[in-house]
C-alpha cells in the first residue's frame, strides 16, 4: 500500500512538472534598429531581432516585433507591448541597435536620432527604464536582453555638444537595477562596447539563439553557456554580464519526452530504494 501510494504521488508530480509552460502567457518585445539615418547603418541588429523574434515564437511567446523604428514607431511599438502585458506570466524584452548612457541612465536610439545637441536627448531617444518599469509593474517574471553596447557614433555627437560635461556620456550601457523577479542580461560588461561580429548575428545574439530555451535548462544555465560561447568567439574580449533577482528557476522549454521519462524512472527507482531501506 505504501509503495503504491508513493508511486501515485510521483506520477502526479511528474505530470505537473512535465507541462509547466502550457498555461503560461508569455509576451515579448523585440526591437532591432539597423537603418540609422544620421550615422552609418549596420545590418546585424536587424538580423539579430528578426532571428530572435522567430526563436521566441518557437518558445511560445506572443511577440511584438519592431524593425528600424523611428521615434514615433518606437513609442507605438512599446505601447502595444505594454498593452499585451496584462495577465502575462513572463515578459521578455530584446533590443539590438544603438544605445547610450547619460548620467547613468540608458537610452534606446531610434533610427531618426541625431543628437546634435544634448537638448535633444529627451525628444530623440527613449529611456530603457520606461520599458523595464512597465514590465515589472505587470508581470512577476521579467527577462531583458540588451545587445545595444555597440560602438555608437551618436555618443560622439552628444559628447561634442555637451563640451565640459561630456564626461557624463558613457560608452556602452550603465548597470541597471532590477526589481524582484527580473533578469537583465547585457552583451558585455556595463560600460564596455560589444562587437558586431562578422557573420549574420552578433556574438551575443548568436549564442542566445543557440542556447536560449535549451530543453530542461533554467535560464541561468542557458546564460552560462551563452557567456562561454561569447568569450570563446571573441577571444576573451567580450564577456556577457547579467543581473538577476529571480526567485526560482525559469525554464523556457521543458525537457522532451524521453528526458522526462528517464527522469521519472530515476525518481521511481529512488522511491523504491527508500521503501526498501525503511522496510
Amino acid at each position: 500500500m505504501l509503495r503504491a501510494a508513493v508511486l501515485m504521488l510521483i506520477a502526479f508530480l511528474s505530470a505537473q512538472l512535465a507541462f509547466p509552460a502550457m498555461a503560461e502567457k508569455r509576451v515579448a518585445l523585440v526591437i532591432g534598429n539597423s537603418a540609422s539615418r544620421n550615422v552609418p547603418a549596420r545590418a546585424i541588429p536587424g538580423n539579430d531581432a528578426t532571428d530572435m523574434a522567430a526563436r521566441l515564437d518557437e518558445l511560445g511567446f506572443d511577440v511584438v516585433n519592431g524593425l528600424d523604428l523611428d521615434m514615433g514607431a518606437l513609442r507605438d511599438t512599446v505601447r502595444e507591448f505594454v498593452r499585451r502585458l496584462e495577465g502575462a506570466d513572463i515578459a521578455l524584452f530584446f533590443y539590438a541597435g544603438h544605445g547610450l548612457q547619460v548620467n547613468g541612465e540608458n537610452y534606446i536610439a531610434p533610427v531618426d536620432a541625431s543628437l546634435r545637441s544634448h537638448l535633444e536627448l529627451d525628444f530623440e531617444t527613449m529611456p530603457m527604464n520606461l520599458v523595464l518599469s512597465a514590465m515589472e509593474r505587470a508581470t512577476k517574471v521579467n527577462l531583458v536582453f540588451l545587445d545595444a553596447c555597440r560602438d555608437n557614433p551618436l555618443v560622439d555627437n552628444l559628447a561634442r555638444s555637451m563640451g565640459t560635461r561630456s564626461g557624463s556620456v558613457g560608452r556602452g550601457l550603465a548597470r541597471l537595477g532590477s526589481g524582484i523577479g527580473s533578469l537583465i542580461a547585457f552583451a558585455t560588461q556595463p560600460g564596455n562596447v560589444a562587437m558586431d561580429g562578422n557573420g549574420r548575428n552578433s556574438p551575443f545574439t548568436a549564442a542566445l539563439l543557440q542556447y536560449l530555451g535549451t530543453p530542461g535548462n533554467a535560464i541561468i544555465e542557458d546564460l552560462v553557456q551563452v557567456r562561454k560561447a561569447v568569450v570563446e568567439a571573441t577571444q576573451g574580449r567580450q564577456v556577457p554580464w547579467d543581473n538577476s533577482s529571480l526567485t526560482g528557476p525559469v525554464i523556457l522549454k521543458p525537457a522532451d519526452a524521453s528526458d522526462a521519462k528517464a527522469e521519472e524512472q530515476k525518481r521511481e527507482d529512488n522511491a523504491e530504494f527508500e521503501l526498501m531501506y525503511w522496510s
